[in-house]
This record gives structure tokens, sequence and C-alpha cells, in this order.
């Protein structure tokens, strides 16, 4: 077995390993095999030059030493300049997106606690009008139908989050006045029995 090419291959692989552990998310596994792959490196130069080169041994050690920090900083400055890398690496949003989904935001907070009108059936998410705006919404996970005055309660993302107006929920009581008068005719007319006089 030639312990000198496998740890020059094993060496190559965990450089690689390395700069694949900086832009690709793996909760630390990639960094695992990476040192693994470290490790089988310097044993199989341990195998290969200790006894019979020290010199070469000690120059690995020395390239080990150089290398991994060098490739790591390359990739991080040049790797997402070229064309693979930017395909992997997502761009950063310009100032002009990033404001613009600020003001965005700040525009439907400022809206939190004012009533609007559902426009559609919230099954739970709809549009509301509110000020004149249709505006994105959901509710809480309830349906709520068109027509309905709501009252904005938060902002989650680009949506409004709405409940139903404790307006709409508490109906004003009928006055006695408004009550229909009871008709004992229509009553009797509807009994399918005969209630004996006294």
């Amino acid at each position: 077995m030639d312990y000198s090419f496998i740890a020059i291959l094993a060496l190559a692989v965990t450089l690689m390993l390395f700069v694949a552990e900086i832009f690709v998310p793996s909760a630390g596994l990639i960094a695992v095999l990476a040192l693994l792959c470290l490790a089988a490196s310097v044993w199989s130069a341990w195998m290969a030059w200790w006894d019979t080169s020290p010199s070469i041994w000690w120059t690995y050690i020395a390239s080990v030493l150089i290398l991994i920090p060098s490739t790591l900083g390359f990739a991080v400055k040049f790797f997402p300049n070229t064309t693979w890398g930017k395909k992997i690496i997502h761009e950063v949003p310009t100032l002009e997106e990033v404001t613009g989904f600020r003001e965005e935001t700040e525009h439907l907070r400022s809206l939190i606690g004012k009533i609007g009108k559902t426009q559609t059936l919230l099954n739970p998410s709809g549009f509301v009008l509110v000020d004149n705006e249709r505006l994105n919404c959901e509710s809480q996970g309830m349906i709520i139908d068109p027509q309905v005055d709501v009252e904005i309660i938060a902002v989650e993302g680009a949506r409004l989050v709405v409940k139903v107006a404790k307006q709409t929920l508490a109906e004003p009581p009928q006055s006695d006045s408004e009550k229909p008068p009871f008709d004992d005719t229509v009553a009797n007319d509807t009994l399918d029995f005969e209630v004996p006089e006294s």
C-alpha cells in the first residue's frame, strides 16, 4: 500500500470538505468528515515518511498548517465571485430592496388598531379594505365572511393579522318598541290542539 499517495489524496479531500463546510449547511457533518480525512492523511504520511524521510514528514506537516487556513481564506474571499459560487450563494439584497421592505412593514404596522372591512372570505387568508387600501390579511385561524368589520391586531411578514371587531360581535339589543307585537290570533292559528276553556 502506497501511504504517500493516500496521505496526499486524503489531504486534498480534507481541503475540499473544509471548503464545502463553509457553503453547505450540514450541521457539522462535513466538518467531521474533513477531520477524519485529515487524521487519515496525517497517519498515512507518518507511515510513509516518518522512518524513511523525516524531512518530507516535517514538510508535509508545514504544508498542512499552511494549506488549510489559506484554502479557507481563499474560498471565503474568491469563491462567491466565481460563476459556480454565484449559483450556490444567493446575492445580498440591495439597499433599495431592504429599504422598500422596511417602509412597507412600517406602513403595515401603522395600521395596527384600525378597523377595516373584509373584501373576501377569510379562510383564513384574504383581503381587507383599510383606509381605502386593499391589503392581504389573515385571521387567527377562523373563517370570517366578506363585508365584516375586523380589527388589525398584528403584522406577519407582508400580511395583516385581523380579528372580528368588538362592535360586530356585540349586537345592540332590541328595544321594546322595536319588538314586533304578540299576535294571539296567529298563535292560536298555529296550534294543532285545542286549549280547554276554564
